[in-house]
């Protein structure tokens, strides 16, 4: 308890003591009883009000480890309780009922639009924590920031940051707090939940002359053996998604994809990856295909161009003032 809510309780209890006494024990109560009943009765809702203030700010310093929650918390509280104690002051000093609707009505608004940005946070807040639209751990998307949950406040979420000039979905380094209020009219993109596994896609550029067919085969075989434990466990995870979701397919096969493209054959190998270990797995699939196709005569990596040079013609330069 602060000093200065002891004073306020030290301060408003002896002036209920005093009002009391001239109201029941002294000759003003015949003229001024009205007055004075008002004014212990207000005296009351002002202590009561300090106390519960005071319960409010010892719990959230208990219970509430993170400091800025601590300190919003506090605010929040602080303006809830001045505004019930305001309420209960209107409703002893003003009998007309239209009267004190007007005035609380006044004064909720103007309490609620200065601290609109709190209370869009702390309802966010709330519905994260009952919708489960995403947990710590998860790795998720709000309009430009992407990140791991580390952390999911009462009033803002913490993120790691992945991408920004970081390629591959690695971190940056950066930490970001973003208000709780974006879960009221942003979309969520959660990368992990329900099934925690993305497609990603490696594309393998062939000349024409290449074998594409051995090409496909042979990037099928390499791929299967590298995300074997991959594929077996989304499979899992599609399977348990039944029962909650109407899904249209379950093909999480590696897939090639073949497409021509001006002097070159595009090779798009399409797998399913853990999205935190997407860069790590597509180096290991490009280093291993890299491998097996130069054990191969009749695979060419690359476009027309860029493994033939064409040859200018030689010309025999003449000087002008030779004979």
């Amino acid at each position: 308890m602060s000093g200065r809510t002891s004073i306020g309780i030290l301060f408003f209890t002896a002036l209920i003591l005093i009002l009391s006494y001239f109201n029941y024990f002294t000759s003003y109560a015949a003229s001024y009883g009205t007055l004075l009943v008002k004014l212990i009765q207000a005296s009351l809702i002002i202590l009561l009000a300090y106390f519960l203030d005071a319960f409010a700010g010892n719990t959230i310093m208990e219970r509430v480890r993170d400091t800025r929650d601590r300190y919003t918390l506090r605010k929040v509280s602080s303006v809830f309780i001045t505004l019930l104690a305001v309420g209960s002051l209107l409703i002893v000093f003003f009998k007309e009922t239209t009267t004190l609707i007007i005035a609380y009505g006044i004064f909720s608004a103007g309490i609620v639009i200065t601290l609109q940005d709190v209370f869009r946070n702390f309802a966010g807040g709330i519905i994260i924590l009952f919708s489960k639209s995403f947990r710590a751990g998860d790795r998720i998307q709000v309009e430009d920031c992407y990140g791991d949950v580390l952390d999911i406040a009462y009033f803002h979420t913490t993120l790691v940051e992945i991408r920004e000039w970081v390629d591959g979905d690695q971190y940056s380094g950066r930490i970001l707090n973003v208000p709780n209020s974006f879960v009221l009219n942003n979309t969520v993109k959660n990368y992990t939940r329900d099934f925690s596994f993305i497609w990603d896609e490696v594309t393998i550029m062939l000349t024409p002359e290449s074998n594409w067919e051995k090409a496909k085969i042979t990037a099928l075989e390499t791929t299967d053996e590298l995300i074997k434990d991959y594929v077996e466990h989304s499979k899992k995870e599609l399977a348990n998604m039944e029962q909650k979701y109407l899904l249209t397919t379950y093909d999480v096969d590696t897939k090639v994809f073949m497409q021509m493209e001006g002097d070159r054959i595009e090779m798009h190998l399409r797998y399913v990856v853990d999205p935190k270990k997407r860069r790590l797995v597509n180096d290991m699939i490009v280093r291993n295909l890299l491998e097996a196709f130069a054990g191969e005569s009749d695979i060419f990596i690359g476009s027309i161009s860029s493994i033939e040079v064409t040859k200018m013609p030689e010309i025999d330069i003449i000087s002008s003032s030779g004979t």
